[in-house]
């Protein structure tokens, strides 16, 4: 039996193992990135699901907020006051918060004393739950259908009142007296303005429907045709929310369909406890995982098409390999019967393409050899420069912190004024990032610093000074002085009035850098009493890490303040 060509033994073998190691390829890498895909989108659906249950917390615990302040009023304490001037209060917060559909105050007994909108005053609510836990503290009750307020509107349909949540806070004398409850009446509308920003979170995902279920389970907010139904406890994305759990899962739902389901329980916010809502945010799982499908579709289609190009690519190579092969064993036989042998010459040229290759693909691997090391070199140049720059930056929070700590009155305080300095930092770590770290204007700096405090208006922040380029040396501590400067003037200064204005002008003098800060328009300036810790921040931040000196002048008019750094740091520090 004839031995088959050594050309046909190389396809074969090249053709085989390159098939095979193109599937197998294709499949791992069909599978490695369709489970990265389905992770992020679960993470996607489970984002969604948290977002919306921390905007019904915070939302919920700004209107319970609202009751707690307004039950302070002196007006709302003072049972002498006129109902007029009552109900001018309470309708003024009422036209601060659109969503409530009728704020009252009940006295003592349990009749409605006055409302923002003067209708139901009179009505004996002593029995409603809202008045009668109401009076021992802050209360939330949940969503219900709100009759007496339907009866207020004509023509409205028996089958579909408006529903509400009863927000109460106790209204107590000087002396600890009760004196009455307040309370509002929020519209179940309020809802579904937090599912209308979150589907526009979501534009890009279709068929998403978000669902708030109350503590037993009843739809709350969701489809029309789930709408005042009951979920299955069973269900298990319901079961998971209920142990206290957020995440996804795939399931079924009572409509025979499968869904991909993130689910989160309310958890309350600050001192608001919460309502035991679950918030479920579902995607029909086809829906959600079509892109998954055509991912490893695509993979395996240019796996068979890579492996049947490399198939033939064998055949090719073999066919390459075995010809100069073929004429060295008619050499070597040749050479073996001991008659003359004339090496082909083709043989010796491909010996001399083969020398030009093995030279050229030497000195190739020398310049890769040498990039590679620049490249090592500038790789440990970036480490160590990226080091030292955490490090410094640790140590700029940690001192921060602690400095914060010491000079905040509670927890809250320290919350606030601590994430406010970490977001400045990061403000301005942005506009260095934006220029690859190798500088940053002070237009922009001071720009995404006080843009926040605008309101929306051109003439309320004014800026003046030619184009100045900052180190990140001098960006940073700079960018924290003006932080300071914008959250003083928004809390005490010119930006706490509809009126104020602030404007920052510099300018390059001889050897330094010049800034003036200057607010007018503000409540009347009192020179502090003590030096606060952001005041010792700006100090320490520009006199001391940059050599620079800061002036302060507390005019009654508004508070100007000089900066001056040197321009020999500036030059140091790059």
């Amino acid at each position: 039996m004839p031995q088959p060509p050594l050309r046909v033994f190389l396809a074969l073998g090249l053709g085989v193992a390159g098939l095979v190691a193109t599937l197998v390829l294709a499949l791992v890498a069909s599978r490695v990135a369709s489970q990265r895909l389905e992770a992020r989108i679960e993470a996607e659906l489970a984002d969604l699901a948290e977002h919306m249950a921390g905007q019904l917390d915070r939302g919920l615990f700004e209107r319970w907020r609202d009751m707690v302040i307004l039950a302070e009023n002196d007006t709302i304490r003072d049972p002498a006051a006129p109902v007029e001037r009552k109900r001018r209060v309470m309708r003024r917060a009422q036209e601060t918060y659109s969503d409530y559909a009728i704020i009252g105050l009940i006295d003592a007994a349990g009749r409605i004393e006055a409302t923002s909108t003067g209708a139901l005053e009179g009505i004996d609510v002593a029995h409603r739950d809202y008045f009668t836990r109401g009076r021992h503290g802050p209360f939330v009750g949940d969503v219900h259908d709100a009759l007496l307020l339907a009866a207020l509107k004509p023509g409205h349909d028996p089958a579909d009142p408006p529903r509400v949540l009863d927000i109460a806070a106790p209204v107590r004398a000087d002396d600890g007296r009760l004196v009455g409850v307040v309370s509002g009446h929020l519209d179940w509308a309020w809802a579904r303005g937090v599912e209308a920003s979150l589907r526009e979170t979501s534009a890009g995902q279709r068929d998403v429907t978000a669902l708030v279920l109350a503590r037993d389970g009843t739809v709350l907010l969701g489809p029309d045709a789930l709408r005042r139904t009951t979920l299955p406890a069973a269900l298990p994305s319901v079961a998971a929310a209920r142990a206290g759990r957020a995440g996804t899962e795939t399931e079924t739902w009572p409509d025979g369909r499968r869904y991909l389901t993130g689910y989160r329980p309310t958890r309350g916010y600050r001192d608001y406890p919460g309502l035991g809502w679950t918030v479920l945010v579902r995607q029909d799982a086809g829906t959600a995982f079509a892109s998954v499908a055509d991912l490893r579709r695509q993979i395996l289609l240019w796996g068979l098409v890579v492996a049947t190009l490399a198939a033939g690519f064998g055949w090719f190579a073999a066919g390459l390999l075995a010809r100069p092969l073929r004429r060295l064993a008619v050499a070597a036989a040749a050479l073996g019967r001991g008659a003359p042998v004339e090496a082909p010459a083709s043989a010796v040229r491909e010996a001399q393409a083969i020398s030009h290759a093995l030279t050229a693909a030497a000195a190739a691997l020398q310049r890769q050899e040498a990039e590679r090391r620049a490249a090592d070199a500038r790789q440990e140049l970036l480490i160590h420069e990226l080091n030292h720059r955490v490090k410094n930056t640790l140590a700029t929070v940690q001192s921060m912190a602690r400095q914060t700590a010491r000079s905040a009155a509670s927890l809250a305080d320290f919350t606030g004024s601590f994430e406010a300095r970490l977001l400045a930092m990061s403000q301005t770590h942005n506009v260095l990032t934006a220029n690859h770290w190798e500088g940053a204007g002070l237009r922009g700096i001071l720009s995404a610093e006080l843009e926040p405090y605008s309101s929306g208006r051109a003439d309320r922040i004014r800026l003046d000074g030619p184009p100045v380029s900052l180190t990140p040396a001098m960006a940073l501590p700079l960018g924290m002085a003006i932080h300071e400067l914008a959250t003083n003037a928004a809390k005490y200064g010119a930006l706490s009035a509809e009126a104020g204005q602030v404007a920052v002008e510099w300018r390059v003098g001889p050897g330094a850098l010049e800034l003036r800060w200057r607010e007018s328009g503000g409540p009347r300036v009192v020179p502090p009493t003590r030096t606060g810790f952001g005041t010792r921040l700006i100090r320490a931040s520009l006199e001391r890490e940059l050599a620079g000196e800061v002036r302060f002048d507390f005019a009654e008019g508004g508070l100007a303040c000089l900066i001056a750094v040197p321009l020999a740091v500036r030059t140091e520090a790059a």
